[in-house]
């Protein structure tokens, strides 16, 4: 498991602090890593927390949404400082995610946060495999976050057990036909093993990242092909949008 630390941001003081930590962070490689987690997590739904992985610190900050509320994205301490929404929406400052569609989905249509400046590891990936094994055809699907970090995270031996270990026994929190469920992403006080999980694959984002980008960086078309499917993916959030079945599975080209 990584050695990252975390902090939860559950008070308007401690959100200020955090929003001036990250506003003027370098931008290359990129330097934020999000993740969220709710209940339904889409326009229909609800955002109970939303993960930041903070790279050039390798620290993670879990914001409470659901104490928050709106505010987690629009306090700000003075009118010369900036908003969490500012920083989001803000093409300008790099952020990356993994299969982003539902989590802009939710942030668009919940508290009207257009991400800008995102990148879509998920869609980094699928251009990797194609540099690998050739031009990708209609049929193919994406990998999901797991099996990505399983094969290309630099996890091996006790690691990876302790890994693969982790995601089933945290599954078993929140999955329902496990026996767990969604709400204790918005029960107060917030469990220890809970926020244990959140923090578990986001500290993973930043090596996913230097993983595919250092396969893509030099391919101009394949470099293409992702900006284009992470912004048809971004633009879903302001079409309908069906949140889950099989068609997510679907490679983006």
């Amino acid at each position: 498991m990584s050695s990252s630390q975390y902090t939860l941001i559950d008070t308007l003081p401690a959100l200020a602090a955090m929003v001036s930590s990250i506003s003027n962070l370098p931008n290359s490689p990129p330097p934020l890593y999000l993740d969220l987690e709710g209940e339904s997590l889409d326009r229909y739904g609800t955002i109970a927390l939303m993960q930041i992985h903070v790279l050039p610190r390798n620290y993670t900050y879990i914001l409470d949404i659901t104490t928050l509320g709106s505010q987690a994205f629009t306090y700000r301490e003075s009118t010369q400082a900036k908003t969490f929404k500012m920083i989001l929406e803000s093409p300008s400052i790099a952020k990356c995610l993994f299969d982003l569609r539902n989590d802009s989905d939710a942030l668009f249509n919940i508290y009207g946060i257009s991400l800008e400046g995102a990148q879509d590891i998920q869609v980094m990936n699928y251009a990797a495999r194609e540099a690998r094994k050739g031009v990708m055809r209609r049929g193919n699907l994406v990998t999901g976050l797991a099996k990505c970090i399983a094969a290309d995270s630099g996890l091996r031996g006790n690691a990876l057990s302790e890994f693969w270990w982790k995601k089933k026994e945290g599954r078993k929190i929140f999955d329902p036909t496990l026996g767990g469920s969604y709400a204790v992403f918005t029960e107060r006080p917030l469990r220890e093993d809970v926020l244990d999980y959140c923090v578990g694959d986001v500290v993973y984002l930043p090596a996913l990242w230097r993983k595919y980008n250092g396969i893509i960086e030099g391919n101009r078309r394949l470099r293409s092909k992702v900006q284009s499917a992470t912004a048809e993916r971004l633009e879903g959030a302001k079409r309908p949008y069906v949140a889950s079945g099989e068609w997510k599975a679907n490679g983006p080209w």
